[in-house]
This record gives structure tokens, sequence and C-alpha cells, in this order.
């Protein structure tokens, strides 16, 4: 308040008082504050950032909402925590974050009027920085130098399938003198891991973990040197049996799923164990179908870290029937029917029609409505007897049959009998089940088309002529016609 005096003419002064009126000052914080996630910015060697912006709900001195860090080295974690937020704008997209080396996990949400930032470190564990720049924040993680302990040769390897047994986890850890400190958990479970100098300045790191099927694993790992410089790594498995996680829960949709066997000189055996007959031996030239999997005896795994008494029961041409223990089997790529198939005209109405792919070596048995019923790999002629394209219709079927056949019309002599399954479609040419040879997919006949003894049953089963009860065999007729078989390149 301030007084002053006005001289007024031919009168007098008059005394009077004026007041300034200042600003309202400005809160040091806005009450509420909505909260951005803006960037990651990743490179391993100097470091990752992860940027925040905020938007205050009123003009104030702080442009940011206050905020206060925690570092804690026991779980290799740093939360941020941002005050008066109320309301977080979308999330950092997960392939951003997969691809920051430094980070194994961020969060970031809403509890209790806070925002709350999670960070799970990755690597070399240096503490965390916060700078604020106007309505942003940047959180920077500081990567380590060489001295850092490594982590590394993680067993089961990240984002892999594990059979489900009492399993040995394992990793490496390279460290610069002697290592200090492990603290090592499974889904947040701490367990008890020992360490072994395996070479120098490299420690081999093991513990014994029951796996289940259709479970989840995460393992993190903090290592400590001498000096106290911490590295964290963490990773993720499944338990799974190692052929659903390659190809899906309906692959026994068409009786079972291909697999090589992947070594030489692998034995089949009546049962599913070491000590059951021997039926004879498959090598890395074979393909079989594997029609069941069954637990049997126990046997290790080829990388010795767990006992696997996972076994096979195979389809094929020798040995149908016969078990083979499943580290000996890979799964290949499955056939495909084909994706838009054009159904011959001479297919009647409600019939199933037969699509043979002479260059896949795929077989598809189709119902009228072009839905696959069997899907499968053949072994088709040789090139010296191709078998021949064009759509044709079977015209004899029989349980049993016997082929011969030699020079000049073939390089070899054969003379097979009690072929199982046998559909003949052009003149000579047919379809059969074959007990001679498992190397399906490849072109093998002279110039029928073979397949495994399985796949031949269930396609005779579903096309016609049928046979009437009490025969061999029979002849299409009007009556009774023949499925139609559609050959082509």
């Amino acid at each position: 308040m301030v007084w002053g005096t006005l001289a007024v003419a031919g009168f007098f002064a008059v005394r009077y008082w004026y007041a300034f009126k200042y600003p309202p000052a400005l809160p040091e914080f806005a009450g509420s504050y909505q909260a951005k996630p803006l960037s990651l910015h990743c490179a391993k060697n100097s470091g990752e950032q992860i940027k925040f912006g905020f938007e205050p709900s009123e003009n104030s001195v702080s442009k940011i909402p206050d905020f206060f860090v925690t570092q804690e080295a026991q779980t290799a974690t740093t939360t941020i925590e941002f005050n008066n937020v109320s309301q977080p704008v979308g999330q950092f997209l997960y392939d951003q974050v997969i691809n920051c080396p430094l980070i194994g996990r961020i969060e970031n949400k809403i509890i209790n009027g806070r925002l709350v930032v999670t960070i799970a470190r990755q690597g070399a564990d240096v503490p965390a920085t916060v700078t604020a720049n106007g309505f942003m924040v940047t959180i920077t993680l500081p990567a380590g130098d060489e001295n850092f302990p490594k982590i590394d040769r993680q067993k089961p390897d990240p984002d892999s399938a594990a059979f489900p047994a009492l399993r040995t986890i394992s990793f490496h850890v390279a460290a610069t003198g002697t290592l200090g400190k492990l603290n090592v958990s499974v889904n947040g479970e701490t367990v008890n891991a020992t360490s072994t100098l395996a070479a120098d300045n490299d420690y081999l790191v093991q513990f014994p973990y029951q796996i289940k099927k259709d479970t989840d694993y995460s393992v993190e790992a903090i290592a400590r040197d001498g000096q106290g410089r911490t590295t964290i790594a963490s990773w993720t498995f499944e338990g799974q049996i190692p052929s659903e996680a390659v190809l899906g829960k309906d692959r026994f949709k068409f009786l079972g799923w291909w697999g090589r066997i992947n070594a030489d000189g692998i034995a089949v055996r009546k049962e599913a164990n070491s000590g059951s007959d021997k039926l004879g031996t498959l090598s890395s030239i074979n393909s079989v179908k594997v029609l069941k999997e069954v637990y049997g005896q126990s046997l290790p795994s080829a990388d010795g870290s767990y006992a696997n008494n996972l076994w096979y029961q195979i389809d094929g041409g020798k040995y149908p029937g016969g078990y083979i223990f499943s580290e000996f089997i890979t799964p290949i790529e499955q056939p495909k029917a084909p994706a838009s198939p054009l159904r011959p005209a001479q297919v009647a109405t409600g019939d199933n029609w037969i699509d043979v792919d002479l260059t896949k070596k795929i077989f598809t048995l189709f119902a009228f409505s072009n839905e696959p019923l069997m899907v499968t790999y053949i072994s088709p002629g040789r090139p010296e007897n191709p078998t021949q394209t064009g759509t044709f219709n079977v015209w004899y079927k029989l349980y049993k049959a016997e082929m011969k056949g030699g020079p000049p019309l073939h390089s070899y002599i054969y003379d097979l009998k009690n072929i199982p399954w046998v559909m003949f479609y052009n003149s000579d040419y047919a379809l059969h089940g074959t007990y001679w040879h498992d190397r399906f997919g490849t072109q093998q006949s002279a110039g029928c088309t073979n397949m495994t003894q399985g796949d031949a049953k269930f396609v005779f089963d579903h096309t016609k002529p049928t046979i009437p009860d009490g025969q061999e065999g029979v002849f299409s007729t009007a009556a009774n016609p023949g499925t139609v078989v559609h050959n082509h390149d």
C-alpha cells in the first residue's frame, strides 16, 4: 500500500492511497499430471535412454511431477515413482524393449496416484540417472566397461523348449579375478546354484530343476566379481516336448507328424526301452511318421544334461509300430495341402478325391468340399520310371498284391509279395503301402505311389470302389465307381 498527494488547482491538496496488485504465486507442482512414454534409445556400448513426457493439469513451477528413485541391488531393478500422475497414455512396444540389450523388462503403471516405472536390468549393473528438461524426463541406464562379468551360453537356450524332466540348468560367467556372490532364481524363487572353474576366468554355473509340461520358466542370474562389479542376465524357456513346441497341438491331425532320423544306425525297438527286441535300424537318409509320443525308459539326453524318457512310435515302411528314442528324430517341415485345389470335373457330388503333387511329393485326400482328410509325404516314380501325370479313376482295389519288374523297363529287378492296401488307377500304376524302404519324400518307385503302411490303409478305407465283405478285392463298376486320382507336377 502506498500513500500519495494530489494537488487540485485553486483548491487544496488531497491525500489518497493506492495498492499494487501482485500476481498470485504459482504452485511448485500441478495438482495432477498425465504421462506418456516417448522413446527408447538403445546403444549397448554407451547406454540406453528411456524418455517420458508429462502434461500438468495447471500452470506450475515444475513441468514434471515430484519423483524419487530406488536402486535395488539384490533384484537388479531400478524403480522411479512419479507423484500425482492421473493417467499414463500408452506403453512401450514389445519389439522396442526386446531389442534393448540392457533392459530385461520395463513396466509403467499407475499405483495409488503414482506412476511407477520399474526397469529390470540386463548386463552390467550401473546405477541409473534421471534428468528433467522442461516437460520431459530422461532415464539413462549406463553401460558397464569390459571388466564387468559376462553371462552367456545359457541352457536351455533362451526362448527354447525344454523336455519335461529333472533338468540341469546351466550358464557360464566370465569374470576377471574371482567370482563373488551369485543370486539365481527361477520364476522368482531362489535356487541353490554351484559354480566350478571351467577355464581361466570362466565359471560354469549349474543347478537342478524339475521342468513341467505346459509351463513357462524365467531364469534370472546376478553375478558379482571380487571387486563388486555386478552383471544381470535373464532368459525364458518353456517346458514342452520338442515336437509340440515346434509343430503345435494339432500335429496328429493327419494320423501323425513327419520327422527325419538324425543319426546313423538308430535302433527301432519293439517296445519303448533299449532292452526290448530290436526290429532293425534306420539312418539319416530315412524319414518316418510319428504316430504316438509315449513315456518309456529314461536315457541320457544328447548333451547329458537330463534324463529323457520320451519315445516315438512310428509309422513308415519297414518298421511300422516300432519305437525310437525321441532324441534321434527331428521334426521336418510338415506336408501341406494345396491352398486352392482344383477339383477335377470327374469327381461326383459327395465323393472324396485324391491330389498328388509329384514335385513336392505330397499326397492329399480331399472330401468333395475340398476339405483335406489326409496330407502326407509319398515316394513317386524314379526319373527313369516317372509317375504319370493326368486324371484317372481307381479301377481295382485289393488288400494285397504281388508286383514284379526288371530290365529292359527298369534298371533293377524287384519281386515284391504281399504289398498292402493296393489301389490301381492307371493301367498297372497304383497307390499302395510300402514295407521295403523309409525314404518317403523322395523318388523311389517304379512308377507307383509309395505310402507308409498306416497312411495307405487310411486312404484305402476312405476311397472307392468299396470292397464287399468277404472279398479280397473288387473292380470298379458304374454302380461302384473308383475314386478320382489327379497327378500333377
